[in-house]
């Protein structure tokens, strides 16, 4: 198996000319013919991921957030993305486009919620929005508590004008799509994490907004990518390397 086989895999169901024009999705490093026997599949790509990979003997990391975004004007030898070529490890990322992909990120964020959602089809949000129906109508502080409970994190919230129905979706950092979902009748909406000023006028509009966490928004898919290409590819090993959140809350 090589890179590439593994590449056109994704780019199937989570096509990289999908990704946004500010996006880096894609091979980042390394060598598209280069043989795979084993891949790690991760969130992020720290030294903690890229450890793992070469203590494991890996030659494919597979991440969502892209270990090169930025612009950049060095690679230092003390770079994550310096340190992963140096060893040989090939890197592809699949950010924006595993986010909207059907059963990617979003859709996964949604089955946490509920069995019903509706994906919202470009170009609205750039195909970015989910709407999640709850299975009974809630009030704004049961629906925090049961996010709580599915998502094993802590919920910021505010509370907006009515009960909790409709549900616009958009894990990561969505909180730019607050007045599309107030558009298309949302009385709240998740997200990864949003400004103090965005928690104000989702509140002015009636909206309810709800933060979990960019990190606990977006690791769920990493288990169900981890079981989707061990199914298409028998004979490569593949790892799903769960992290920490970086960021820890005190309660």
């Amino acid at each position: 198996m090589t890179v590439r086989d593994i590449y056109d895999s994704i780019d199937l169901f989570a096509p990289f000319a999908s990704q946004a024009e500010w996006d880096n999705s894609g091979l980042l490093i390394g060598d598209i013919n280069a043989e795979v026997n084993k891949a790690i599949i991760c969130l992020d790509v720290t030294m903690n991921e890229l450890d793992f990979a070469i203590k494991n003997d890996a030659q494919l990391i597979i991440s969502h957030h892209p270990v090169i975004f930025k612009s950049r004007k060095n690679f230092l030898s003390t770079d994550v993305a310096f340190v992963a070529a140096k060893n040989s490890i090939n890197i592809i990322s699949a950010h924006t486009n595993l986010d909207k992909a059907v059963n990617g990120v979003n859709d996964t964020l949604c089955r946490f919620i509920s069995k019903k959602f509706e994906k919202i089809p470009e170009p609205v949000c750039d195909g970015f929005l989910n709407i999640c129906y709850p299975e009974s109508i809630m009030s704004r502080d049961e629906f925090a508590e049961l996010l709580k409970t599915r998502l094993g994190c802590h919920i910021n919230y505010c509370k907006g004008n009515s009960a909790v129905s409709k549900i616009g979706v958009c894990c990561g950092s969505g909180s730019d799509f607050i007045t599309d979902a107030k558009a298309l009748g949302c009385d709240a909406f998740i997200t990864g994490e949003a400004t103090y000023h965005s928690f104000l006028d989702a509140d002015a509009c009636g909206i309810a907004l709800f933060t979990a966490g960019h990190y606990e928004t977006e690791i769920p898919v990493i288990p169900e990518l981890t079981k989707l290409l061990k199914k298409q590819f028998t004979n490569t090993e593949f790892i799903e390397f769960i992290s920490l959140p970086p960021i820890k809350t005190v309660m």
